[in-house]
């Protein structure tokens, strides 16, 4: 059972009777406990319990609950409780969540806000979804390239607490120009008369706010940092993504692969956090599409009316045509759609691509053409059932690892998400291949 299932009867006692007791019990809680305790309170008493805390922590409590639930309790707190609350939060934390909020009571949240950290939230909002601005904090910690290791300690100790992470320090010049970096580890290290232009890494990897945040990801786990700045065109310094920030991006992006692989549109929410009609809308225009391509493989099949006629058999065998074609290209989309996202195949490589599933294919179609046709000879067919059988699966077998590889790839070159090329969308389409080659070559060869 849930530690909120247990202590949220209690909790609502103790609240009733003493509100200020409530800070001291969740001060021993962590965040994330106390989270899902505020989640499971009634409507009316989860903001209250999020007012009882200290700004601090009620800043971090709410980072750990839903988006569409932080907003709720936010706009029940209104603007003169929230504010404390929101001012606690980091600065992509606040910036994403103030962009969530109505746009009344928004303005009103940042016209409480001191000068800077109004301006700070209105230049981080700009950024569009899905670019490294959008996820990047301002807090950087920074320190001129003039001091010393002993001044550079004593200002981590200073201005520490604020920083977004204190594991690097970025040394600039002159109007914040981005010229070294120096890790914690290194300062405590050195001796602390040392210059810190001295030991500092020159070549700092860096990255522009308008980049692709899944850009960001890739340098952050080839170079293996734990953050990353962010630089503007002159070099200066803007801010900086960490970790744990795209910890998330990486989550987002590959979970809204899954479901793109699964013909369904991607969710902005959890499961329970969408609507059913939501669900629907999300689901309904694949499904359709899906079904409409299917209405071509009974057309398909309509027209080899007089084959099915001639030798009724064939039909029999019509399953391991559709199931054989379908899943190995569904396999081999996977591989490729999973492989163009880590960078272990590119654009380049598309020839190479298509030699090596093309023979994949062939390999695979002959294995499962010799079991189809020692299924038809032991059965119900014949010889030229038989080769019928597994002429087709060699040539759907391959059609299906071609296509399935292929379409992923271009999709990537014409700048669309390979992930659209979802496996049922390549299901069906081989599907209507399979169903088409195989009457085709039943009317060459038993009629």
């Amino acid at each position: 059972m849930r530690l909120s299932h247990l202590m949220l009867p209690d909790i609502e006692q103790a609240f009733a009777a003493d509100p200020e007791a409530i800070r001291e019990l969740f001060e021993d809680l962590h965040d994330e406990d106390v989270a899902d305790i505020v989640e499971s309170a009634p409507p009316d008493l989860a903001p209250e319990l999020l007012a009882a805390l200290v700004p601090a922590q009620a800043a971090d409590v709410l980072e750990c609950i839903e988006p569409h639930r932080q907003v709720d309790l936010v706009q029940r707190l209104g603007v003169q409780r929230a504010f404390p609350i929101i001012d606690e939060m980091a600065s992509d934390d606040r910036a994403d969540f103030v962009a969530e909020l109505e746009h009344d009571f928004a303005e009103a949240l940042l016209s409480a806000m001191d000068d800077a950290a109004e301006a700070d939230v209105r230049a981080l909002v700009r950024w569009e979804e899905g670019t490294v601005g959008s996820v990047m904090s301002t807090e950087a910690l920074t320190v001129p390239v003039e001091m010393s290791v002993a001044e550079v300690i004593d200002r981590v100790r200073t201005v520490g607490q604020e920083a977004e992470t204190v594991y690097y320090v970025f040394v600039v010049a002159g109007s914040d120009k981005l010229v070294g970096v120096v890790s914690l580890r290194d300062l405590i290290l050195c001796d602390p008369g040392e210059a810190v232009a001295s030991i500092m890494a020159e070549d700092v990897k860096s990255i522009g706010p308008e980049a692709d945040q899944e850009d960001a990801a890739d340098l952050i786990k080839h170079y293996d940092l734990i953050a990353l700045p962010v630089v503007d065109d002159a070099h200066r310094l803007r801010g900086l993504v960490t970790i744990d920030d795209l910890v998330d991006v990486i989550e987002e992006e590959a979970t809204e692969d899954m479901h793109r692989m699964a013909a369904i549109q991607p969710l902005e929410d959890s499961y329970f956090g969408t609507g059913f009609w939501t669900f629907v809308k999300k689901r309904a225009p694949w499904l359709v599409a899906l079904f409409v391509g299917g209405q071509f493989t009974a057309n398909a099949m309509r027209y080899y009316d007089d084959v099915i006629a001639e030798a009724a058999v064939l039909v029999l065998f019509l399953p391991l045509i559709i199931s054989s074609g379908g899943n190995s290209g569904s396999q081999s989309a996977t591989i490729i759609i999973r492989a163009l996202a880590v960078g272990e195949v590119n654009l380049s490589q598309a020839g190479r691509v298509l030699a090596r599933e093309l023979a994949m294919g062939l390999v695979l179609g002959g294995m499962l053409a010799g079991i189809g046709a020692l299924r038809a000879l032991t059965g119900t067919g014949g010889g030229l059932v038989a080769l019928t059988l597994g002429a087709t699966l060699v040539t759907v077998v391959t059609l299906g690892t071609v296509l399935g590889s292929m379409l992923p790839i271009l999709l990537e070159r014409l700048g669309l998400d390979p992930a659209v090329s979802s496996t049922p969308f390549i299901a069906t389409l081989v599907d209507l291949l399979g169903i088409v080659t195989y009457l085709s070559m039943a009317r060459a060869i038993l009629l």
